[in-house]
């Protein structure tokens, strides 16, 4: 399903994918996660304590963001377990997989519901079998739910691990988390001296249309009658949901372009000019509407996606957001869109082909959720073979589609249209605030962590909207194409951009506590920053990036710590007065053998003033 996904993204994806002998880290551009494979070895004591006859463990560590929590394998009253399923290359039988007890927490969507959650860095084990020569490759897919307190993301990622076959790996019994892989080998079962076999035994994931083990399930609907059990009902039932998909909450953000469409197709100086118009324009939309029904019938028809599944994926939304926001721009006169244009005069360039588009683009916005009459049709026809989908979706688009057809059937209708006039500049205006509105709605499905970056690419699109109004009719060839050029890398290279994996730099919080544990005994640094500080975030992206403090750290033994002013923080405060500062950006290194004495770096700085100020308080 993912890699069909890659060929509908805007912007190719880079998984920023770093590979050692003995572990491996990787972030998700489409999850609020990353994870971490590394591998150890399973000493004589180790052995004896596991009761296991493996001599080479495996450990997956996935860490969500920020705000984010994960099931646990065992997730107690509700929701989706977590589940790695994995396999060595050099054989077909699944590995056993181990998962950590969840932590007990109040449900966020239903609080009278204790589940249990993987909270922060979270350890999955799998024992390799002990007649497995190193090196070994590992193939395995997680797949869990990601949630914050408001939102759920469904997550299912391919990873691969090489467990090499140096003789220093490090010894699993000396690890900190030694006593949480004891507990989930309890958790399990295990029968003592032979080859790891957990109670519930990995599997495959289920093949499209396969329920698992909800198999003998037997729903009781509500409403029997709006159940579907053949296609002559799926046809009429789904003609029916289409039509009234287009008065849903889902259509809210699309009412714009639709009042834009039916005021554009009104254009005419004649009554029969009026007419002809209105009835290509709508045809045209329907045939788009029809259109994109027909894709979702061909992705539905050959992968396991459902309804609405598109606008998982952060890279359409964005490009969405992206498109949404140039029509407002559009709206406003900055530019004229070359295929997708919603003002009101009669200067479209290729009207049937824009009219084609805008019916693609208003469908795709206004089919993320489900409607009446609309669930019943759905479960039952994505059971069916490809033709069966194909014919009942091309019903529910039919349906949705109606009212264009409607106009196009009866042109004379177009009376009850308002003639375009100098208000229409006023409409425009007004359609524009809408679809910016639109904008939010987009901007709050995507995951939290790309919030800003988003923000960031949309102030670009404007930019580059505007050299394309600048390359307008009459300006010089070569430098109209070179502006429009110019414009499109500017959007492209920012998408990229923003889709990029975000590597994270383990900063440790700064508390007075740890600190004073460290001082005499580690190299320290303590970064004084805030989300206020622009200054602060520009040194953030530039000079402490993740690359270069993992440098100084390997280079130095640096320790990090992060002391965040973005709210009142007295202990920080206090030494940030100490050091002799009332403002920030400030950079303190506390020497291993005179802490007294820190390194201090003011306001902006060089990376080559970075690792001068740390490789001279590392010597003192």
């Amino acid at each position: 399903m993912r890699n069909f996904f890659r060929h509908l993204q805007l912007i190719l994806l880079c998984l920023g994918l770093s590979v050692s002998v003995a572990q491996a880290q990787e972030r998700h551009a489409d999850y609020p996660m990353s994870t971490k494979w590394e591998a150890f070895s399973l000493g004589q004591q180790a052995r004896a304590q596991s009761g296991l006859s493996a001599r080479h463990l495996a450990v997956l560590f996935v860490e969500p963001d920020a705000g984010w929590y994960t099931y646990a394998q065992d997730p107690g009253g509700f929701g989706k377990p977590t589940r790695l399923t994995a396999s060595l290359d050099s054989g077909k039988a699944p590995l056993a997989a181990y998962y950590p007890p969840g932590t007990p927490k109040q449900d966020a969507f239903d609080p009278s519901v204790t589940v249990n959650a993987y909270l922060g860095r979270t350890p999955i084990f799998l024992p390799l079998p002990e007649s497995a020569a190193l090196p070994q490759a590992i193939t395995a897919s997680l797949d869990l739910l990601l949630c914050t307190k408001d939102k759920c993301l469904p997550t299912k990622v391919d990873l691969r691990f090489t467990v090499s076959s140096k003789p220093d790996l490090p010894e699993a019994l000396n690890q900190p988390w030694w006593p949480t892989f004891l507990k989930a080998l309890k958790l399990q079962g295990q029968a003592t001296g032979l080859e790891p076999a957990p109670a519930v035994a990995p599997s495959p994931a289920p093949a499209v249309g396969d329920t698992g083990q909800w198999q003998g399930l037997k729903p009781r609907y509500l409403q029997p009658g709006l159940e579907v059990g053949g296609l002559t009902k799926a046809i009429l039932l789904g003609l029916l949901a289409g039509f009234v998909l287009n008065f849903m909450p889902c259509a809210l953000p699309v009412i714009s372009i639709k009042l834009s469409s039916l005021l554009a197709g009104g254009c005419g100086t004649t009554e029969a000019q009026r007419r002809s118009k209105i009835r290509a324009h709508f045809l045209f939309l329907a045939l788009g509407a029809l259109t994109y029904f027909m894709f979702l019938a061909a992705l539905f028809g050959f992968t396991d996606l459902a309804w609405g599944q598109l606008f998982q994926q952060p890279s359409i939304v964005l490009a969405l957001a992206v498109i949404v926001f140039a029509l407002s721009l559009s709206l406003l006169g900055v530019f004229t869109l070359p295929v997708i244009d919603l003002k009101f005069d009669q200067m479209t360039t290729h009207p049937k082909l824009q009219s084609f588009f805008t019916g693609m683009l208003t469908t795709l916005l206004a089919t993320p959720c489900s409607g009446p009459f609309l669930g019943g049709v759905l479960g039952w026809a994505l059971l069916q073979p490809p033709i069966v989908i194909t014919t009942v979706l091309l019903s529910i688009g039919l349906g949705m589609a109606s009212p264009y057809l409607l106009l196009c059937v009866f042109p004379s209708l177009v009376r009850f249209t308002p003639k375009p006039g100098p208000w229409t500049c006023h409409v425009e205006r007004l359609v524009a605030l809408f679809l910016m509105g639109t904008c939010i709605y987009l901007l709050n499905i995507l995951p939290e962590y790309m919030l800003v970056s988003t923000l960031v690419l949309l102030l670009v699109t404007a930019v580059s909207c505007t050299f394309w109004g600048l390359a307008g009719p009459g300006y010089d060839t070569r430098r109209a194409i070179a502006f429009k050029l110019l414009a499109v890398l500017l959007i492209a290279v920012s998408a990229y951009w923003v889709m990029q994996p975000r590597v994270k730099t383990q900063w440790e919080r700064y508390s007075p506590q740890a600190l004073t544990a460290m001082l005499g005994t580690e190299l320290v640094l303590v970064d004084f920053t805030a989300d206020w500080c622009p200054t602060c975030k520009v040194l953030e992206q530039t000079n402490l990036t993740p690359e270069r403090m993992k440098g100084l750290k390997d280079a130095y033994g640096l320790r990090i710590m992060k002391a965040d002013l973005t709210e009142r923080n007295p202990e920080a405060e206090a030494l940030l007065t100490a050091l002799g500062s009332k403002s920030i950006p400030l950079l303190a290194i506390f020497p291993r053998k005179s802490p007294q004495e820190p390194v201090v770096l003011r306001d902006l700085f060089t990376p080559q003033q970075l690792e001068e100020a740390v490789a001279q308080a590392a010597k003192r």
